[in-house]
């Protein structure tokens, strides 16, 4: 049945549609479910295999890619909007429903909740209790409490609940501004009660408490939370937590009109938080593949226990796209992280590391932090961004650190904020999980290098086009790269580009297009080596072909063959070279981009050319093999 007209929905709570003032038959449970997929992610593409895995968590049936295309068929019609409209939408990789905030409860939550966040930081408390409040009265109760939840949809659903939590949070602080501790005290009793470890929640909870006469209870609520701590994470209570502990034993007069300060900044526990929203760059419109590194980030930096990490290392190849993938997990978990998400460049205009000070007084100004900040020591600092961030849920991206003694002054402590951090060989942090990312799959590479230039031109030349991709080594930037020069040049034939790359003295110089180049990032990666590991780097640069064997560098290198395994197990980490097992031994392989860079450094180097006299008939023999 088509219902012409604006159509409203409801997810925080049971799941709802109503045309007008009646109420729609949404169908079956997995047509259900698909639905609420897709309003949790409201006006952005939900990939088909994220709606098959919430369809089917455990083994989808044989016909699941079909059974999925029904109940989007049955919601269009039961959802449309007139003879030739619908909401719902195939957009590449998925679908995608497309909703005004006045449309969906979430999205008018989100808007208040925003609104009301900038005017608790211009000082407007009434009016921001006001919009906060508004907010809150939206939930009907658990978001889409008539649906059973398989894991896909339970971490939209745990999103949600976390951005209603943080609202509560700031509501109470708005309150605590306004006078009105006693008015909001059950509230944050019965929440307490439920999330026993939110230390924001809890510390609220202990302040109003005091400012209302009742001491011993505040304490009692510390004591409870450092057992719960200690019981359930083996953990101590924050620094910050601590301290309200002790102002409150101590009848702290400056408990009676604010929380209680961090020693190193007295605006610190009620800092405006600056960053909140998105600081991250535009995402990629064209997003596309790493479908299962997305998942894996997305469990580590927002997962239940054991599946959550915070700390997440992504390292692969310049140009392999791992500064795309982190921003645009960044803009897809903006929900999980209400406070901010900030991506910081490691490394200034002239690509050499930042130093940690200087990166952590950037991030103190951005928090609102900057005055009490000023002539500190580093270490200092260091505390006083954990203390910051230790309550909050800020996403930082450190992008394109050079080492681990660079990032380790960064990382939060305890709390709910997280890091991702871009780099090519950072192995040594502690308690991080690390993803690799190579290069991409044939298929990806095309369906890339065809969103850039056009299917047609791909569907008239298909070996060209796959030999293009395979020239840019299969990484994406190449290949974005190459199909910006393909629009460019619009009536430029895909076999006169193919047969440019196919030289490999050609190739650096013919992907570049304005600032957008492999040629520096492959430049960067080669200043980071090892004098050694450059020796060996130009050394495979003088074979004659990107393949060799470990006794193919030793003798050219005029060193041991543990020597030369050693410079080699760098560039291994380096993902400059990898391994390629053959019958009897194994070799080793460089990407052609790299190689081709290896060969102009070569030619400058008369060593290297003397080591490729050499070197040239071992190395064509292992070509060979």
């Amino acid at each position: 049945m088509s219902h012409f007209g604006r159509i409203t929905f409801g997810v925080l709570g049971s799941l709802e549609a109503q045309a007008g003032d009646r109420g729609l038959d949404l169908g079956p449970l997995k047509q259900r479910v698909l639905l609420a997929m897709l309003l949790c992610r409201a006006n952005s593409v939900v990939s088909m295999q994220e709606l098959l895995d919430a369809l089917w968590p455990d083994s989808p049936p044989r016909t699941a890619m079909k059974n999925l295309q029904v109940y989007v068929s049955q919601l269009r019609k039961i959802l449309s909007t007139g003879p030739h409209g619908s909401l719902i939408a195939f957009r590449s990789p998925g679908y995608r429903i497309t909703l005004e905030p006045a449309q969906l409860d979430a999205l008018r939550f989100e808007d208040l909740t925003r609104s009301g966040r900038l005017s608790l930081r211009s000082g407007d408390s009434v009016r921001a209790s006001a919009l906060l409040r508004e907010a809150l009265d939206l939930w009907r109760g658990p978001a889409l409490s008539d649906l059973c939840a398989g894991p896909r949809l339970q971490a939209e659903l745990g999103r949600l609940e976390g951005r209603r939590l943080a609202t509560y949070e700031d509501w109470f602080d708005a309150e605590f501004a306004l006078g009105h501790e006693t008015d909001v005290l059950d509230e944050l009793d019965e929440l307490g009660r439920v999330h026993p470890l939110r230390e924001r929640l809890r510390s609220q909870q202990m302040i109003a408490l005091y400012r209302c006469g009742r001491q011993a209870e505040a304490l009692a609520v510390f004591d409870e939370i450092r057992q719960t701590l200690a019981r359930e994470l083996g953990l101590a209570p924050s620094p910050a937590l601590r301290r309200l502990y002790q102002s409150i034993l101590a009848d702290d007069p400056s408990l009676g009109a604010t929380p209680p300060a961090e020693p190193a900044a007295a605006h610190l526990a009620m800092a405006p938080v600056t960053a909140h929203g998105s600081l991250l760059p535009r995402d990629t419109a064209d997003f596309t593949g790493r479908g299962r590194a997305l998942d894996k980030l997305t469990a580590a930096l927002t997962g239940d226990g054991d599946t959550r990490c915070g700390l997440v290392v992504l390292h692969g190849l310049p140009g392999v796209g791992k500064t795309v993938l982190a921003v645009h997990a960044g803009h897809r978990l903006r929900a999980a992280f209400p406070d901010g998400q900030l991506l910081v460049q490691m490394r200034g205009p002239d690509d050499r590391p930042r130093a940690a000070d200087e990166v952590l007084g950037e991030l103190l100004r951005t928090f609102g932090l900057g005055r009490g900040a000023e002539g500190e020591r580093q270490l200092d600092r260091e505390r006083l961004l954990r203390a910051w961030l230790s309550n909050r849920r800020v996403l930082l991206v450190l992008d394109n650190a050079a080492d681990e003694r660079q990032v380790r002054p960064l990382l939060p402590g305890i709390g709910g904020s997280a890091v991702v951090v871009t780099g090519r060989r950072l192995l040594g942090l502690e308690s991080a999980c690390y993803l690799g990312l190579g290069p991409f799959s044939l298929d990806e590479a095309l369906e890339l290098l065809s969103r850039t230039a056009g299917q047609a031109r791909l569907r008239a030349e298909p070996d060209a086009a796959e030999e293009i991709v395979r020239a840019c080594d299969l990484l994406p930037r190449a290949v974005r790269i190459a199909g910006l020069k393909l629009v460019a040049r619009r009536h430029l034939p895909l076999r006169r580009c193919a047969d440019r790359l196919a030289d490999p003295g050609n190739r650096l110089d013919e992907l570049s297009v304005r600032d957008l180049t492999m040629r520096t990032g492959v430049e960067s990666l080669y200043r980071d080596l090892t004098p050694a590991e450059r020796a060996l780097f130009r050394c495979i640069g003088a074979l004659p072909s990107p393949r060799f064997d470990l006794p193919t560098l030793a003798g050219p290198l005029a060193c041991s063959l543990d020597d030369a395994e050693t410079a080699l197990d760098g560039l291994i980490q380096a993902h400059v070279v990898t391994e390629v097992h053959a019958r009897e031994t194994t070799a080793y392989r460089m990407p052609s981009l790299l190689w081709a860079y290896a060969r102009e450094r070569a030619g400058e180097d008369p060593a290297v050319a003397w080591a490729a006299t050499r070197a040239g008939e071992r190395g064509r023999s292992t070509a060979r093999r």
